[in-house]
């Protein structure tokens, strides 16, 4: 393993992609801002791991603990010297690439602290326990990262490792949260240098881990709904059990902690916080990545997009928590809740009661047919994981959308019945001459029921009525330039126009291209429809709105949607927030709604 190791995930245009002049990203990013549809949240995520930087920690907590050990013969300051000693030898035998022996000393240093906390009498939250904590935390990660990479572990055999003489036998317990080859790749959390995503970590005892399942094509079925990279998780190794099993061997059990489903560790008869970090497998994930020009490329290019769109979960499916989904908007992709996602998780009763899951969807396309994709995918993943619609998944989820995925959000939930199609024309449905496949397809378009497992909705800065920035200018250039398949070019303009009893008393006219911009004017079909159409009953709904900070509503705009179009009579909850269009941010609105996924279960 080198000493620095640079986490390469490329983000470039593949190879035989066209790729896009930089005067015309110029022109498209200019357009982009005039809209507001990105403002400084638009960054790039960039991740560096250094695993060296961990031993170096390691070794400095060493030396803290000396100095404040007292006599030079007590028994702290005999163990950061006889630990300082075993980082080192770690190193240098890093530096000779023999890495399963670095793996044995890390172990023997982690298990030799481990000990002395188990029986030490420092106080909570002094510096030696601290310092203590350090050492065993990083000489843990260090022998992690070695084992998740050691083929031998594939073997079945006991794994061994050994140091100075001493031969270590490693197991994982039984209640493990995760299985002992469950991850290909194991990052501590703490060589990570990150930029473009915001840090929430929870500090403890453990190794703090992203634990890397990859998508590889034996496990196509198994990581169907897991993002593209693969499934990155936070994930926790602990020390449960040091036993003697000989004058010169040692047995030792870890655990892989799941830390959304539990937040403490014991150490002998003593508890302490378990250690996590939740936004570092977000970071390693979207590495490369940058929200404006990927949001940009999901639209433009909605026939490749396409083929990566659907529900992606963000760990392994839990048939007993409550989905919570979110859902991005116009030039937008799911990297927007970055740094919205991690502070649900650090959150001990949301992640040990919710599920999150996200929506990737080309952002181009029209609103009718991005909410039908919606409805598919929604389909397709509880005929996966719920087939007898017996969990939340198909009971109760709460389903959260920022300003276009707003607009999808309110689709699940409203009775829609034939208000879309009195959108387009006043002759009873029935009473048209379609063939049996065009009925199918505008049936399926236009006449939908609301999803009765979405219980609660928040619309997060949301054009329910329209946004008036559709009608600008710089949006019709925007949607010119958008490319669509030819066939849902012809799905959204032509269906209705192909049948002459229903082109001739058409209500609106029909362009020959239609994407998300026209589907968001005032007036527009989709959002006309909703606006008079019921939510479905027993629904709960609640809007955060932004007014930039000018207090000025009801006469107020985030800069890209209006307050009147925003505004939900009946809402349980409306928040103003002093913020632009990207509300999701702001955080007062971070904080409303984790009080409304709280409200959700009851507890507030």
């Amino acid at each position: 393993m080198k000493k620095t190791l640079e986490i390469q995930v490329s983000a470039h245009t593949p190879a035989g992609k066209e790729r896009v002049a930089p005067a015309r990203w110029a022109l498209l990013l200019a357009m982009v801002g005039a809209l507001g549809l990105c403002q400084t949240s638009c960054s790039t995520v960039s991740v560096k791991a250094n695993p060296g930087l961990v031993t170096r920690e390691g070794l400095r907590s060493t030396q803290v603990l000396k100095k404040v050990a007292g006599a030079p013969l007590s028994v702290l300051g005999a163990f950061a010297t006889a630990s300082s000693s075993l980082l080192e030898q770690a190193s240098q035998l890093e530096s000779k690439g023999q890495h399963v022996d670095a793996a044995g000393c890390y172990l023997k240093a982690a298990t030799e602290a481990y000990e002395l906390l188990k029986t030490s009498p420092e106080p909570r939250g002094s510096e030696a326990e601290k310092a203590l904590l350090e050492i065993h935390n990083r000489s843990l990660a260090r022998f992690a990262e070695y084992w998740v990479d050691d083929p031998r572990r594939f073997e079945g055999d006991p794994y061994l490792v050994t140091c100075d003489g001493e031969t270590i036998q490693f197991d994982l317990a039984k209640n493990s949260h995760y299985p002992a080859l469950y991850f290909d790749r194991g990052i501590s959390a703490e060589s990570l240098q990150e930029k473009g995503v915001a840090s929430k970590t929870r500090e403890g005892c453990g190794a703090a881990m992203v634990g890397i399942r990859e998508q590889r094509p034996e496990r196509a079925e198994e990581m169907k709904f897991y993002p593209l990279r693969g499934l990155h998780v936070p994930v926790t190794l602990t020390m449960e059990n040091v036993r003697k099993t000989g004058a010169h061997t040692s047995a030792v059990t870890l655990s892989l902690k799941n830390p959304m489903l539990v937040t403490e560790t014991t150490i002998g008869s003593r508890k302490f916080p378990l250690a996590a970090d939740y936004s570092a497998p977000i970071a390693v994930i979207l590495n490369g990545r940058n929200e404006m020009s990927w949001g940009l490329d999901g639209f433009f290019k909605a026939d490749e997009r396409i083929k990566q769109s659907g529900i992606y979960l963000l760990e392994p499916y839990d048939p007993k928590r409550i989905p919570v989904l979110l859902i991005h908007g116009l030039i937008s992709v799911p990297i927007i809740w970055r740094d919205l996602i991690p502070e649900f998780l650090a959150d001990p009763e949301l992640s040990r009661r919710y599920q999150f899951m996200v929506f990737s969807y080309p952002s181009s396309y029209p609103v009718a047919q991005s909410a039908e994709l919606l409805r598919n995918k929604l389909a397709d993943v509880r005929a996966k994981y719920d087939p007898r619609g017996q969990d939340p998944l198909s009971r109760n989820m709460v389903v959260m959308g920022h300003s276009m995925g707003g607009i999808l959000t309110h689709t699940l939930v409203a009775d829609m019945g034939d208000t879309l199609w009195k959108q387009f024309s006043d002759a009873p449905f029935d009473s048209v001459p379609f063939t049996p496949e065009q009925k199918e397809r505008t049936k399926s378009l236009l006449f939908f029921k609301p999803d009765p497992a979405v219980r609660r909705a928040v619309f997060i800065a949301t054009p329910h009525r329209g946004a008036n920035l559709a009608k600008v200018g710089v949006a019709g250039m925007i949607s010119r330039i958008a490319k669509l398949p030819g066939d849902l070019v012809r799905t959204s303009t032509g269906l209705l126009q192909s049948v002459p009893e229903v082109a001739d008393s058409l209500k609106i006219p029909l362009d020959k291209k239609v994407t998300s911009v026209q589907s968001l004017m005032p007036g527009a079909p989709m959002v006309a429809a909703l606006d008079i159409a019921p939510y479905h009953k027993g629904v709960i709904y609640h809007s955060i709105i932004g007014d930039r900070g000018k207090g000025n509503t009801p006469k107020s705009s985030d800069g890209a949607v209006e307050y009147w179009s925003s505004h939900q009579e009946g809402a349980a909850s409306e928040l103003i927030v002093p913020t632009s269009h990207t509300a999701y941010t702001d955080p007062g609105a971070i904080e409303e709604m984790k009080r409304i996924l709280r409200a959700h279960l009851g507890s507030r």
